[in-house]
């Protein structure tokens, strides 16, 4: 009986040129380091034949599509260098990000990803698992970013992709030199969050702070697993971006802040992570209905946790940036 372990696990992931056709060249920086174990599942949509026959029993189900489902966690880290794109850039860009690197004379050269409503790029896997090859191609996907306080921040991917295949095949070399060690969320490495301030090259300014336990935000991609004859594809067919905060108000802080809830308005939510050029991330969101406070206990300390729904602008200004510099 052979051994197999869990352990020897790897995942090679390239941006597609063309939709749907998988990269074939792959190198060992193209490879992913992931805080837990990685999750690769393979759903197949089989086809029951429900024959009819004079006894009991099954009739057998006949392949048809199959999808491959990833879900990884990595760590959200900087590229080390400013203007440079981190090592999780190409994974935005599978979940309907733009990447746009801008160099001096900016304050700081520096990468900024913002959600696009169309022109969707892809990813190509290579799962490896002691011994076994998986190929998916056509990814596109969805992230949640955890920038809770006194934890490691992280970004959470789901991606969906088709046309699964599986080969022998040995972990090849793998080098995680891009994924760069990160800050923790503390008071030395980040700020409180910013509430009504605006955001330009990557840099805050204006409005008020708040003392938090930091912040999250689901960037919530619909997937579709289109099953179309010459057109199989995994489809981002809309986006609803959620998150999460508690705050730290005084009794008429949050009188106030209750009041500015019932009345919708909005405010842009702001969010700066780490320390030195080439560690910063900021994660601003222009326009956030707040809703559904509740005090919460912290240590027998009274919080208020609310939701946060953020939108488009008006003419269709992205919901959410994350710039690194």
């Amino acid at each position: 009986m052979a051994d197999r372990y869990t352990r020897r696990t790897g995942v090679l992931c390239k941006v597609e040129a063309v939709y749907g056709v998988a990269e074939t060249v792959f190198t060992a920086a193209d490879g992913l380091l992931f805080v837990e174990p990685p999750q690769f599942l393979i759903e197949a949509d089989n086809v029951a034949r429900n024959l009819v026959t004079p006894w009991m029993g099954n009739s057998e189900e006949l392949p048809a599509t199959r999808r491959a489902k990833l879900n990884f966690k990595v760590e959200l880290a900087g590229a080390g260098v400013a203007g440079t794109p981190p090592a999780w850039g190409k994974l935005l860009r599978g979940c309907g990000f733009a990447e746009a690197i801008v160099p001096a004379p900016a304050p700081v050269p520096y990468v900024r990803y913002t959600p696009v409503n169309d022109g969707f790029e892809s990813l190509t896997f290579r799962f490896f698992r002691d011994g076994v090859r998986y190929l998916a191609k056509g990814g596109r996907g969805t992230v949640k970013l955890d920038l809770n306080a006194y934890g490691i921040p992280t970004l959470d991917f789901e991606f969906w992709a088709f046309d699964t295949q599986a080969i022998t095949s040995v972990v090849p070399a793998i080098d995680l030199s891009a994924f760069i060690q990160p800050q923790v969320v503390s008071d030395a490495n980040s700020g409180n969050i910013w509430v009504g301030a605006s955001e330009t090259d990557g840099v805050v300014t204006g409005g008020a702070t708040l003392a938090s336990k930091g912040i999250s935000w689901d960037i919530g991609n619909n997937l579709s697993h289109r099953k179309i004859l010459g057109g199989e594809r995994i489809a981002i067919t809309d986006r609803a971006v959620s998150g999460k905060m508690a705050v730290d108000l005084s009794a008429a802080d949050e009188i106030a802040w209750r009041d500015t809830i019932n009345a919708n308005t909005l405010a842009a939510m702001s969010f700066t992570h780490g320390t030195g050029a080439g560690s910063l991330i900021v994660v601003h969101a222009a326009r956030v209905q707040r809703t559904n406070p509740q005090a919460i206990d912290d240590g027998g300390n009274v919080l208020i946790q609310t939701d946060l729904r953020a939108l488009p602008g008006p003419g269709g200004a992205t919901e959410i940036a994350i710039v690194a510099r």
